[in-house]
């Protein structure tokens, strides 16, 4: 009998190593998927990476120009009252030279 039991024993064991070994292959099966899924957020991040860098370059551009512009038009209105201030003088003394 106890040869019998002992053969009980192992058919058993063998179903529950199959079934557990199955198990297995099914989280193995999920492990890969996962890690494909994985895979696609890293490119899919680098990508967004990729694209808000040249964002922040283009908003850079953007927020710069008025700056920009500011520095160009300041130039040009310094530039006119010294112009204006240089004349007045130069027209001063012509007018003073005239009288003479």
């Amino acid at each position: 009998m106890e040869i019998h039991e002992r053969l009980a024993k192992l058919e058993a064991d063998e179903k529950n190593i199959f079934h557990q070994l199955s198990e297995i292959k099914d989280e193995v099966k999920d492990i890969r998927r996962l890690t494909l899924a994985v895979e696609k957020i890293a490119v899919k991040t680098e990508s967004i990476d990729s694209k808000v860098d040249d964002m922040g370059a283009r908003i850079s551009a953007v927020e710069s120009e008025p700056s920009d512009s500011f520095r160009h038009y300041k130039r040009l209105i310094v530039g006119a009252v010294i112009s204006a201030a240089i004349s007045s003088v130069v027209v001063a003394i012509l007018a003073l030279i005239m009288r003479t």
